[in-house]
């Protein structure tokens, strides 16, 4: 095979990792370390991505791509994230999916309560449809890129009036961390040390997120935090095949994955009990450890069964944020339309979970 023949090559097989432009993913690889095709991040570079996903991964809203993010463009010390264009709840009308990304990210306090948000998080500047955020103190970077006609600068101004006006002061103007802040971590130092262990695995898949949509045949994407443990929950419907070990294979592959193992699981598949509507979904639950030293893990629970979380036609409600018509005829293909339509089932949306804290 020539260079440009195996370049391309990776190219593809890096876009499948991080969903990024065939150009942009060819560029990226040139001359570059093929050994690890995907940047890795470290210290505050990783703790950023790490806050960031965990934010904006958690349940309640579809989107038009898996957590909401149409692809990632891993560097050495920044990551640019392509936002979708909306955001749409559970119940309710499409919401832009900026200023949903700031009412998750943007640090504000509850006096003597905790701190919302991202600890640290702050503005480092605006450039066209292109916000940079970073820690205090800390050379981090991760660029949230909104759809064209992002205005970044009034939506930052409506959530600051907003949250002073509510009495909860915005925190991300400080040059430094705040009291708020500093309380809110030493208040709670064990589950800061946990979540802290888990910075490598949160920027890690951050890096990868678009495995979640060329891997995975989950129609729903949830995330939280528990402990030590990063769980995600991944719904497929009935009729479509649930494929947790192609993604398997391809999250733990020892190039282009993560360097973690299967350290315990239960599979489902064989059950004969068929899922129904009232309470019984299938679930095969891995937990995944760090191979080497225990670091924190990752649980993924891939459920099996009639459509949950949508009151009415799921693949219209996807259909109303943008989702791509090839990633919906794999994941909600009408001849499943019995199993995805109106379901009688409903439950409360997921949050992120994060101890005490």
């Amino acid at each position: 095979m020539t260079m440009g023949g195996r370049l391309t090559r990776l190219a593809r097989t890096r876009q499948q990792y991080t969903g990024e432009p065939f150009q942009v993913s060819r560029h990226a690889l040139h001359g570059g370390d093929n050994q690890r095709p995907v940047t890795e991040a470290t210290g505050d570079q990783a703790h950023l991505e790490a806050e960031v996903l965990a934010k904006l991964g958690t349940g309640g809203q579809w989107w038009s791509h898996p957590l909401g993010i149409a692809h990632v463009r891993p560097a050495f010390q920044s990551a640019l994230i392509q936002l979708d264009s909306h955001t749409r709840f559970r119940r309710g009308t499409p919401y832009p999916r900026t200023a949903h990304a700031l009412d998750r990210l943007l640090p504000s306090a509850e006096p003597g309560v905790q701190v919302t948000g991202v600890i640290g998080l702050r503005v480092a500047s605006i450039e066209g449809v292109d916000l940079h955020l970073s820690l205090s103190g800390t050379t981090s970077r991760v660029i949230l890129r909104g759809v064209p006609g992002t205005r970044w600068d009034e939506l930052l101004d409506e959530r600051w009036h907003r949250w002073k006006e509510a009495g909860c002061p915005p925190l991300w103007r400080s040059p430094s961390l705040t009291d708020h802040e500093e309380a809110d971590i030493l208040g709670h130092p064990e589950t800061w040390k946990d979540e802290r262990d888990l910075d490598w695995i949160g920027s890690a898949l951050l890096r990868r997120v678009a495995l979640f949509h060329t891997w995975s045949s989950a129609y729903s994407t949830r995330s939280w935090i528990t402990g030590d443990e990063w769980i995600f929950e991944l719904d497929t419907v009935l009729g479509v095949p649930l494929g947790h070990d192609v993604f398997l294979e391809r999250l733990l592959d020892p190039v282009w994955g993560l360097p973690l193992r299967v350290d315990r699981h239960h599979c489902s598949c064989a059950e004969r009990r068929d899922p129904d509507e009232g309470v019984h979904l299938r679930q095969c639950t891995y937990h995944l450890r760090y191979i080497g030293l225990p670091r924190g893990g990752l649980q993924l629970r891939f459920r099996h069964g009639h459509a949950v979380y949508a009151s009415t036609d799921l693949r219209a409600v996807l259909e109303s944020v943008g989702s791509p018509v090839k990633w919906l005829d794999r994941v909600l293909p009408a001849s499943s339309s019995g199993l995805w339509g109106a379901t009688r089932r409903h439950r409360p949306s997921r949050r992120l979970e994060t101890g005490s804290r």
